[in-house]
């Protein structure tokens, strides 16, 4: 098993930029939110997540921990 660091997974979703991606986020309490998007932004510490849905636009932020811990999973659609 391939072990990744903030570093990789920083250059995997700075790749992804502008890209259609499925998203998996695990919400605690509240369940999981699965769902496409599209990588809107791509930050030092963050990256966001435009996602459609219901016809409505929303932006989620995460963290590159969150990513590293499973907290967050992405793959790409291509």
């Amino acid at each position: 098993m391939k072990t990744y660091s903030l570093n990789d997974i920083k250059k995997t979703i700075k790749e992804q930029e502008g890209q259609n991606i499925n998203l998996r986020a695990f919400c605690g309490r509240r369940g999981k939110l699965v769902c496409e998007g599209i990588v809107d932004g791509v930050y030092p510490d963050v990256f966001t997540i435009k996602v459609f849905k219901d016809g409505y636009e929303r932006k989620y932020c995460y963290t590159y921990a969150e990513v590293l811990t499973n907290s967050v999973e992405i793959s790409s659609l291509v």
